[in-house]
């Protein structure tokens, strides 16, 4: 069959050409810092400090090998830092995310006369600023001794916020009629709930559960207040600037945010479309 060739006026050219070129400048400022970055990495501190935007004289590789052990906060090396994080972001969403959903889960299929009262607030508490609410909530956690790995997981099992309002709307979609036939079954709630509706939610589950282990990778304040003595590699990072101003050592510090990111960039690669698609569940077509 012959191809069939899409004929364009003047306009749409000039207009697809102009946004081609936003897109790609746009696409330049996105790849530039992590390239600089790079570069950087491979410097000597007297290099990178003579000409920032040089090329290095020599590709020093060897300091990603140095920076597992000159990059550290106290006596916790980069080593320290990726085990708390990795323990923290899979703890923390796991226990986010069975508490996201299973509030909505209620509130979406149990109606009662509190329904719509916790759905607001649930609105209302994404409105307030996170930066409104610390003081509070950091009172309240060093109040009930919860600056603690143990205690922390009571922060993150709060319910609300940008898990609760997506899951609610993926609950609310799928058809009461798979509960009914499995109440019919002799099931009770926690097995219509464990085995008939966490199976249909387990794109979403798995959606969400990517963007909240992204977040709390990327976190730096939840352990820079609760979790001093368990610094992550995004707190290492943080104090690690912070440090820099009496302790040169740049191209250490750019080879810890490369690895740090790299995590992120290999999850999203790999999950973008799952990420991206928007997941509606149900078996049953009106």
């Amino acid at each position: 069959m012959q191809k069939e060739t899409v004929r364009r006026s003047k306009t749409e050219k000039i207009v697809l050409s102009v946004v081609f070129v936003f897109f790609l400048a746009y696409a330049i400022t996105l790849i530039f810092p992590f390239t600089w970055a790079f570069l950087s990495s491979l410097k000597t501190d007297d290099e990178y400090f003579e000409k920032v935007f040089a090329w290095p004289k020599r590709w020093l590789f060897s300091n990603y090998v140095h920076a597992f052990s000159e990059f550290k906060i106290g006596k916790t090396t980069m080593i320290g830092m990726i085990g708390n994080s990795l323990w923290l972001t899979f703890a923390g969403t796991f226990v986010a995310i069975m508490v996201s959903s299973a509030m909505a889960y209620i509130i979406a299929k149990y109606p009662f006369w509190g329904t719509k009262l916790i759905y607001n607030t649930a609105i209302f508490t994404m409105i307030i600023p996170i930066v409104g609410n610390l003081p509070s909530m950091y009172k309240l956690a060093t109040s009930l001794n919860l600056n603690n790995p143990i205690g922390i997981m009571a922060l993150y099992a709060g319910g609300f916020g940008f898990n609760f309002i997506i899951l609610h709307g993926f609950y609310r979609s799928v058809s009461w009629s798979y509960a009914e036939a499995a109440f019919i079954d002799g099931a009770s709630d926690w097995q219509v709930y464990w085995q008939v509706i966490l199976p249909q939610a387990k794109p979403a589950l798995i959606s969400i559960a990517i963007l909240s282990c992204i977040g709390i990778w990327n976190d730096y304040y939840t352990p820079f207040l609760y979790l001093k003595d368990y610094p992550t590699l995004a707190l290492g990072i943080y104090q690690f600037e912070i440090e820099m101003t009496y302790r040169s050592n740049v191209p250490i510090y750019y080879c810890a945010i490369l690895l740090s990111t790299l995590p992120i960039l290999i999850v999203f690669c790999v999950f973008q479309e799952t990420i991206m698609e928007n997941t509606v569940a149900g078996g049953l077509k009106a």
